[in-house]
C-alpha cells in the first residue's frame, strides 16, 4: 500500500492475519500481544482463554521449537472470519501444514482455531 491509501475491511483483515504470522515468527510476545484482544481464545492442542494464557502457550511453543517459522499459503476471508492455510518448518513434525481459522474484532484477533 502507498502512504495515504485507506484499507478496505477485507484488506485490513488480510493485513492483520499476515502481520500475526510475521510477528509470530519473531518469537517475541511484545510483537504478538498487541495483535490480540484481551479476551482472545486459542484452540490448538488445548484450549486457552485470555491474553495471559495465550501468551503462555506461544512462549511454550517458541521454547519447545526455537526455529519454528510459519508461512501463509492462502487465505479465505468472509467478513470478520478468516481461514488461512499455513505451512511451517522446524515444528513438532519438523515441517507440515495447518489450517488456522480466525475471528476478528476490528483489526485484532479475537478467536484462533488451529487444525
Amino acid at each position: 500500500m502507498t502512504p495515504g491509501t485507506v484499507q478496505t475491511g477485507r484488506q485490513a483483515v488480510e493485513a492483520a492475519v499476515s502481520r500475526f504470522f510475521h510477528m509470530l515468527n519473531t518469537h517475541c510476545l511484545a510483537n504478538v500481544s498487541p495483535l490480540l484482544t484481551s479476551d482472545v481464545e486459542l484452540q490448538a492442542d488445548q484450549a486457552m482463554k485470555g491474553l495471559e494464557a495465550v501468551n503462555g502457550y506461544f512462549k511454550w511453543l517458541w521454547d519447545s521449537y526455537p526455529s519454528l517459522a510459519f508461512r501463509v499459503e492462502s487465505m479465505i476471508i468472509d467478513g470478520t472470519s478468516v481461514a488461512a492455510e499455513v505451512t511451517y518448518q522446524d515444528g513438532p513434525a519438523k515441517e507440515g501444514a495447518r489450517c488456522f481459522v480466525f475471528q476478528m474484532r476490528g483489526e485484532l484477533l479475537r478467536r484462533i482455531r488451529c487444525y
